[in-house]
């Protein structure tokens, strides 16, 4: 078992709906997300209380950077806890929240990928902007089946955009094959 995955329980998979979850170590996610998130509203209070005691105009930028992450933490689904694929959607939950896709409305699935972190930004339809939905930060080796899910993301782009530079570069020059 790889590190940072002991409490964390093997994929769920219901054959009824071919679905697999894929679940964040919750320990790391406390850390990594909520503990950074909780800090920094505490940060946030700080330089607020700087700005106003002592002027410093630097602690704007302070206070900004704080809203920011308080942001991705709190307000926004984009650090996932949860990720669900089924054949029919892909679901990004936090807690009691969650964004879910069908597969057949997706007409823009872009990921960034970082190998050397296991990690990918994806962007979802993002030729309808939303500041709530459509970007995630998947930190894939804190999943359960870590290679999977990330394998999984860069898969899929390529699937729904084969005719792009990056695609033909991973398919080593083939151009894509027709259906």
């Amino acid at each position: 078992m790889k590190e940072g995955h002991e409490n964390v329980p093997p994929s769920q998979k219901d054959e009824n709906m071919n679905e697999k979850v894929y679940t964040y170590d919750p320990k790391r996610y406390a850390v990594r997300i909520t503990g950074i998130g909780y800090f920094s509203i505490l940060i946030m209070i700080y330089g607020i209380y700087q700005l106003v005691v002592t002027k410093q105009l630097y602690f704007i930028a302070v206070i900004a950077v704080c809203i920011y992450i308080i942001w991705e933490s709190f307000i926004t689904l984009a650090n996932p806890d949860k990720v669900i694929i089924s054949d029919e959607a892909i679901t990004f939950k936090v807690r009691d929240r969650e964004d879910r896709y069908l597969w057949k409305d997706i007409r823009d699935f872009r990921v960034k990928e970082f190998i050397d972190r296991k990690q990918v930004y994806i962007r979802i339809n993002k030729q309808n902007p939303n500041l709530f939905k459509g970007r995630y930060w998947v930190y894939c080796r804190y999943f359960n089946d870590a290679d999977e899910l990330f394998m999984f993301f860069i898969k899929k782009e390529m699937e729904i955009h084969p005719d792009t530079i990056k695609a033909y570069a991973r398919r080593g020059s083939k151009p894509a094959e027709k259906k």
